[in-house]
């Protein structure tokens, strides 16, 4: 009995020694976006560098936002999973593309734990960004667009940027992309506070009042999702979802 008593507390203090590495990992996994250009011509790596001392199983999601000086926007998605050994720095995958002088493009790489699907590491790139604002917004018809729910980011902190980034990642995940825009707008609160408003095509939908909390921060983030999901049904499958 002893025996067996003494090897159950082996295991619990082997299990709780894992739980202590996998919680000790917060970032020590580190995702990094590595640019070259030659002529014009760009080649974005997205790389996964773990500095932990064990085996981190992860999904990643690599997105390159292209919008020309006309005003149409292309998109190139990639996404995937791998185990980063030991004090490895993996190459996850990378994209290639021709950039104009007046082009703008960002690309953005999210790393995520496997297990519980958590944001671990994040990194974005932009180039020309001041070509994105350079001209002051027209109306497009609809028809005329070429690419389905094209967001703008007009936070502010670094609490809205990371509100933003976790909304982004979700509607990348979404299998139903939004036919109209989604602009997210920052702007300053009460005490230490921040507003966050969502539009969408230009109408507000919804806003709340930042928090430090990253968790709460992330529940707004699928709110958000769930309310432009309900307003974007159609007018049928409306009726049925509130039956």
């Amino acid at each position: 009995m002893k025996i067996r008593f003494y090897f159950f507390v082996l295991f619990l203090l082997s299990m709780s020694s894992i739980s202590a590495q996998y919680e000790n990992l917060s970032g020590k996994m580190k995702a990094r976006i590595i640019s070259e250009n030659a002529d014009g011509l760009y080649n974005f790596a997205a790389t996964a560098e773990n500095n932990s001392e064990i085996h981190y199983p992860i999904k990643y999601i690599l997105l390159a936002l292209k919008k020309s000086s006309t005003g149409n926007t292309s998109t190139n998605k990639q996404e995937g999973k791998y185990v980063v050994k030991p004090g490895e720095t993996l190459k996850l995958s990378e994209i290639k593309t021709n950039l104009d002088k007046n082009d703008a493009l960002k690309v953005y790489l999210f790393i995520k734990d496997e297990e519980n699907d958590k944001v671990i590491s994040k990194d974005s790139i932009e180039i020309n960004p001041e070509k994105s604002a350079a001209k002051k917004p027209q109306y497009i018809p609809e028809n005329d667009i070429e690419l389905v729910g094209l967001t703008i980011d007009e936070t502010r902190t670094k609490i809205g940027k990371h509100y933003y980034d976790q909304f982004f990642m979700y509607y990348l995940q979404n299998d139903r992309k939004f036919p109209g825009t989604v602009k997210i707008v920052e702007i300053p609160g009460l005490a230490r506070s921040t507003r966050i408003s969502v539009f969408y095509n230009d109408q507000e939908i919804y806003n709340f009042n930042t928090t430090p909390d990253e968790e709460t921060t992330e529940n707004e983030a699928r709110n958000t999702l769930e309310i432009l999901k309900r307003i974007t049904l159609p007018k049928n499958e409306l009726l049925k979802s509130s039956t």
